[in-house]
């Protein structure tokens, strides 16, 4: 395929605004791939060459060697590259422009497929060490001047990570049903083979190679993630037991980072919720899980906590986030200890246990684990009172714990990879004191400080997800909640995210003094969620304006275990509008 067609199709998905619009373009364009390329073609359409958990290099472009790139191709100044970046707000737009008139382009450039795009970006991606700089610099140029405008528009996007398409990973598997299936009724069949491999464009290569029939067999395979399940969450134990069923297992929530382990034999995989391989951070809980589970393979779930080896108190989220380094790691596990506190068992032994309900994957967990001051299973209790629920909550906070996780224990309570269910239910402290619940939002811009706070933001623009479109909208401009530190640490975070111009994901009506790529997530909690004339998130859905966070404030918390589609949904947002006015 001529990565020609998949520019037009992407500039057409781009300027179709309906979701089944845009997945009838993509569908038509899947179906005149090649079976063997469809892989690399799904891969470029995300954006991103590889999933999370290969530990594959990313491309890693920033705006300043784009910049030069662009330059280099068109045979222009850097100065005018930002010139036209600044106008157009975009610098694939800049190189389309630009090398439209550039004395680089020739009759002679060969015609660039889908394959030579993706394999270029990928030594790219490879490149390290001295010089490697140049060689990503090098290799993109190369690739511009063989390129027509329109496809320097879409490769500049691709390496910066702004494709701005409006196609998030569950349109690209309706678009896959419809390609290669002829209807959409099938996309729960891909979307769990997805859940289950975490790799959407080894399920696509499947089904354009074998069908939906090879789909429908995809199963758990140890060392390759499952897409986590999460929580529902609610403020008051009347409620949570009535959507559970009547009758629940009630754990203690710890304030720590979720993994899922992976065993085959002796070697041992971590991953973390945003799918990545944390192993190297954490070769204490590789010990743990080596000696204390007793199956020869199996994937299991637990929450990592830090704690303090002098008093056995356990530590802040915050703390534990100082093991997500790679270097001095043995250093920092002396000096940030932690437990594992195991919930869940998916596999085990070549079973798949995740069918079975969940009292039945707990008696599993029990019987596989030699418990010890390390590592153990969390603190539960089944019950079907509300009132004894609420006694679990308080002895929880009680003891340090952030509140608790109520799940179904009724037949049809199996692990549903990658969704977000009734299943299971959080109860928070703040949930239960009346405030609204906490949120994970995404930085996407700041105004600048006045007064005490010069130097330093004096308030940060956020974003939700919309999961629809694949877009940033605002939420909130948050300005308490801060201390000195807090926003010395802001500054210091967000400096590589630093843009020229707003990220082409994020919808604002408002103009921040500083725009940010959408990479941080933090915690934030507030009051409640409102009708807003200012914030778009939800604008298209509810019909009324937008929603935003009413009297929003930091918590101190920042999401490193998140990644930017992982923050708090704008279907999330709804969710928590509506049950506040009673709707549900």
């Amino acid at each position: 395929m001529l990565y020609q067609r998949l520019a037009e199709a992407y500039e057409k998905i781009e300027n179709t605004s309906g979701s089944l619009d845009k997945i009838a373009i993509l569908a038509e364009l899947l179906r005149e791939a090649e079976a063997s390329e469809i892989e690399k073609v799904i891969a470029l359409t995300l954006g991103k060459l590889f999933p999370d958990w290969k530990g594959e290099p990313e491309i890693g472009i920033a705006e300043k060697m784009a910049v030069q790139v662009v330059a280099q191709a068109a045979s222009v100044p850097d100065d005018e590259v930002k010139k036209v970046v600044k106008r157009l707000g975009d610098i694939g737009a800049a190189a389309e422009e630009l090398l439209k008139s550039s004395v680089q382009m020739t009759l002679l450039s060969e015609e660039l497929t889908v394959s030579r795009v993706f394999d270029t970006l990928y030594s790219v991606a490879r490149a390290s060490g001295s010089g490697s700089s140049k060689m990503k610099t090098s290799l993109l140029v190369g690739l511009l001047t063989e390129a027509q405008p329109l496809e320097a528009r879409y490769i500049m996007r691709t390496v910066t990570g702004s494709l701005r398409l409006g196609l998030g990973h569950m349109m690209i598997v309706d678009s896959l049903a419809l390609a290669f299936t002829g209807s959409r009724d099938n996309r729960s069949d891909i979307e769990h083979a997805f859940n289950l491999c975490s790799d959407l464009g080894y399920v696509a290569r499947l089904l354009a190679e074998e069908g939906i029939e090879a789909v429908r067999s995809v199963s758990i395979e140890v060392g390759r993630p499952i897409r986590m399940m999460a929580a529902k969450k609610l403020s008051s134990p009347e409620e949570i037991m009535e959507k559970v069923g009547g009758r629940a297992l009630v754990e203690y929530k710890y304030d720590g980072e979720r993994i899922q382990a992976h065993k085959k034999g002796d070697e041992i995989v971590l991953f973390s919720r945003r799918q990545e391989r944390i192993t190297d951070q954490y070769p204490d809980v590789v010990e743990y899980v080596r000696d204390h589970v007793r199956t020869g393979s199996c994937i299991i779930e637990g929450e990592v906590v830090a704690y303090d080896p002098g008093t056995g108190e356990t530590r802040p989220f915050q703390e534990l986030m100082r093991r997500r380094r790679k270097f001095d790691i043995e250093e920092m596990t002396k000096e940030v200890p932690v437990r594992v506190f195991l919930f869940d068992v998916l596999y085990a032994d070549g079973e798949d246990i995740s069918v079975r309900p969940m009292l039945d994957r707990r008696s599993v967990l029990e019987k596989i684990v030699d418990k010890c001051e390390d590592i153990g299973l969390t603190v539960g209790e089944v019950t079907d009172s509300a009132e004894r629920l609420r006694e679990i909550f308080m002895t929880a906070l009680d003891t340090g714990h952030e509140g608790i996780m109520a799940k179904a224990v009724h037949e049809g309570s199996r692990y549903q990879a990658g969704s977000r269910s009734w299943l299971w239910i959080k109860l928070k402290a703040s949930y239960s004191e009346g405030m609204m619940d906490t949120l994970d939002l995404v930085v996407v811009g700041a105004f600048h400080g006045r007064g005490k706070r010069t130097g330093v933001y004096g308030a940060i623009l956020a974003a939700v997800y919309d999961e629809d479109t694949d877009t940033f909208p605002t939420v909130c401009k948050i300005g308490t909640g801060f201390t000195d530190e807090m926003l010395e640490e802001f500054k210091r975070r967000l400096a590589d995210y630093v843009l020229d111009a707003r990220d082409p994901r994020v919808v604002s009506d408002l103009e921040a003094d500083v725009w940010f790529e959408p990479r941080l997530v933090v915690e934030v909690v507030g009051d409640e969620v409102t009708i807003s004339p200012t914030h778009p998130a939800g604008r298209e859905k509810i019909g009324t304006g937008g929603l935003a966070i009413r009297f929003p404030r930091f918590t101190g918390r920042f999401r490193d275990d998140k990644n930017p589609t992982q923050a708090t949904t704008v279907a999330d947002l709804i969710d928590l509008f509506e049950m506040q006015r009673g709707l549900r």
